[in-house]
């Protein structure tokens, strides 16, 4: 009879075992249904939602990197990973949402990125960014913990807590002049307790043992989560009025989370931010009505690098011819009026060139079309040094040009030469001839320091404008003759400074002029 009882709550047993014990290789296991999917709910969500409409909406935020800083790593079989978790960003990113700011997405901005690379968005289009959340999970200590066992003739309870303190500093920044206007440090300690009995007694000669428990913990991620919620509701705090902040701060239960500490935000952030946001917006909307009305300036901004890269170099080769063709006309001229003139122009466009050139080659020119391109520039070297030189020689070539260098000239000439220093007795002494063509004439090496590498060079869009405002000529009035055009022509292009050489020295308008500071 006892056998057959025993059979029987067996087989019984058999209808309540978990799926897959019985269950055939070939048949798919039943899916065990758990609790019901739910919105994530922290105590600090109604004081957020409190927040909603006490920030102006042009005011943007986002999130930047909110990293683990702990270096903890969580082992166990089959595996490591780490022990904190790498989505704080996104919870951040909640956060904000559920103040009812306006948020914009930094997190991931490779999707923009590539429409623009693939020329069917202008980046001047987006948002801008006024301020920015980022900071750390920078702490993760496990605090020993205590207990107690206490039995009596075998049978007794037993208690057991552990703790672990987390910490994390989060930041709010103007986006606009880098400064920290407000920081929150936060920490919290995750408790976990053990509560359980046992038993064990001996009826007869047969030892009966039972052992009964239980172990409870705080959530280590939903923790860490309403931690970046507060912090996130502090920070907005600090920037914002105290009379406005206080109702929503309010709601907050002192058992769930509360600062004593002084704020150190800066409250006049967000009215200063207001301003500047709508003029940023502003901004941006006025140079989309301006891309939509010239197409043809949109398809620049969208352009590759590589057709960037070559019509930089069909510029600078332009520069380059011109500035060889400005210098055989400067060689050839009869007099040395015209001839400092074409000397002027051609050193010019010579430095014009060298400087396009430079811009493309850090854009990627290289291979036969940047040697092409090197020649170009190289031969226009080599012709506007032989004009250079040819102009010093000439009989009346010093004081032609320093007569049309008008009132910029002294202070070229005394930053250009050693020579334009030298003492004042020296210089008199010497016949005025003299003196004018020691101060036109310059080395045979000045083209070569007007080519050295340039500090702080314009970007392509503005290189560009300047070149293809430089290569249109100027249409002579009709009627002229040749020799009057060439006239027209080279006095539109003379430089307002001296033109008796290339040279440029840091600190003179010049080389303001040119972008070489």
């Amino acid at each position: 009879m006892a056998v057959a009882t025993f059979c029987m709550t067996g087989l019984g047993g058999c209808s309540t075992m978990p799926p897959g014990v019985f269950t055939s290789p070939t048949d798919n296991v039943p899916l065990l249904d758990g609790p019901p999917i739910e919105d994530v709910v922290t105590p600090f969500d109604e004081a957020l939602a409190c927040l909603q409409g006490k920030i102006q909406p042009g005011i943007t935020f986002a999130v930047g990197q909110i990293v683990d800083a702990t270096g903890k790593e969580s082992y166990a079989e089959g595996g490591t990973g780490k022990f904190v978790t790498q989505g704080a960003g996104e919870m951040v990113q909640s956060a904000l949402f559920r103040a009812g700011v306006t948020v914009v997405n930094r997190r991931d901005p490779n999707i923009p990125v590539v429409e623009t690379q693939w020329g069917i968005r202008n980046l001047e289009e987006q948002m801008p960014v006024n301020f920015y959340l980022s900071g750390s999970i920078n702490s993760l200590d496990f605090i020993p913990g205590g207990g107690f066992s206490a039995q009596i003739n075998g049978t007794g309870p037993r208690f057991r807590q552990n703790r672990i303190m987390i910490g994390l500093d989060l930041t709010m920044t103007d986006a606009m002049t880098g400064r920290i206007v407000a920081s929150v440090p936060l920490q919290k300690q995750i408790f976990s307790r053990e509560v359980g009995a046992s038993m064990g007694r001996f009826f007869g000669e047969t030892l009966v043992s039972l052992d009964a428990g239980g172990q409870q913990r705080e959530a280590v991620h939903f923790a860490l989560r309403q931690m970046l919620n507060f912090a996130t509701f502090e920070l907005l705090g600090q920037v914002m009025n105290a009379a406005t902040f206080a109702p929503c701060k309010a709601q907050v239960s002192p058992f769930y989370g509360s600062i004593d500490s002084i704020g150190t935000g800066d409250p006049a952030a967000l009215r200063l931010a207001s301003g500047s946001g709508e003029a940023l917006q502003n901004a941006a909307m006025q140079r989309s009505r301006q891309t939509e009305a010239a197409p043809a300036q949109q398809g620049n901004a969208a352009r590759s690098i590589e057709e960037q890269v070559k019509e930089l170099a069909n510029h600078a080769m332009v520069f380059g011819a011109r500035a060889v063709a400005a210098a055989e006309e400067a060689m050839a001229a009869e007099t040395t009026d015209v001839a400092a003139q074409k000397t002027a122009e051609a050193t010019e466009l010579l430095r014009g060139a060298v400087q396009i050139m430079q811009r493309a080659a850090e854009l990627g020119l290289d291979g036969p079309e940047g040697d092409a391109v090197a020649l170009v520039v190289e031969r226009g070297i080599g012709v506007v040094t032989a004009a250079q030189q040819a102009l010093a020689d000439r009989p009346e070539a010093g004081a032609a040009p320093a007569a049309e260098a008008g009132s910029d000239a002294a202070p070229e000439a005394e930053a250009t030469s050693a020579q334009a220093a030298a003492p004042a007795d020296t210089r008199e002494s010497d016949p005025p001839e003299d003196d004018a063509a020691e101060e036109g004439a310059e080395p045979a090496d000045a083209v070569p320091d007007a080519v050295a590498p340039t500090i702080g060079a314009p970007t392509a869009e503005a290189l560009l404008l300047a070149t293809e405002a430089a290569a249109e000529p100027v249409a002579p009035p009709a009627g002229m003759s040749g020799e009057e055009e060439a006239s027209v022509s080279a006095e539109d292009t003379a430089p307002t400074g001296p033109a008796s050489g290339p040279r440029i020295v840091p600190g003179t308008p010049e080389a303001q002029r040119f972008g070489l500071e």
